[in-house]
């Protein structure tokens, strides 16, 4: 099984119960969609009526529970917390991986899972939710794009991981 020892990837405590809660300055904002067909998609990242972002994550990930991996100090990824596959399936890692957002993740930090399932990046602002700024939206747009437009990359990684997944093995090498 291929689990994640870096500390920052650890699911936060208030990630389920609290959600982030955006400061009075946060508000509306906009994040970056990365589905598991490598589709890019710029949202808005709109507050509900308790001034949570978890609905509107939740809804974009299509997910009931998530969890955030940093990807900076001010940006996160956020993914379907149940869409970790058993990895003696298959169709089902086949069906969930999501290359993409993997390969766009370690542009920013070193991994060591691959991502199933939709992923959300946004914003953050000290411990709380943000929309992402437009700098950092450009540049995740950008280098999203880069990567996507090479399919080559993503067919090399889903491989990999069909092939470790084969052998019982880490994605990474462990």
């Amino acid at each position: 099984m291929l689990t994640n020892t870096h500390p920052a990837a650890v699911l936060r405590s208030d990630d389920i119960t609290n959600d982030h809660r955006p400061g009075a300055a946060v508000g509306v904002g906009q994040a970056l969609l990365i589905g598991i067909d490598a589709s890019i998609e710029t949202i808005d990242l709109t507050p509900c009526d308790t001034g949570t972002y978890g609905a509107t994550i939740r809804q974009a990930i299509g997910c009931r529970l998530y969890t955030v991996t940093d990807a900076t100090e001010h940006i996160d990824m956020w993914t379907d917390d149940e869409s970790f596959p058993d990895f003696g399936d298959a169709e089902l890692i086949a069906a969930t991986l999501n290359p993409l957002a993997t390969l766009l993740l370690a542009e920013y930090r070193s991994i060591h899972q691959p991502y199933f399932g939709a992923a959300l990046f946004t914003g953050r602002s000290g411990e709380h939710t943000a929309g992402l700024d437009a700098a950092q939206l450009a540049d995740l747009r950008a280098r999203a794009e880069l990567i996507a437009g090479r399919p080559e990359w993503i067919e090399a990684f889903r491989q990999r991981v069909n092939a470790a997944a084969a052998r019982g093995r880490s994605v990474t090498g462990g």
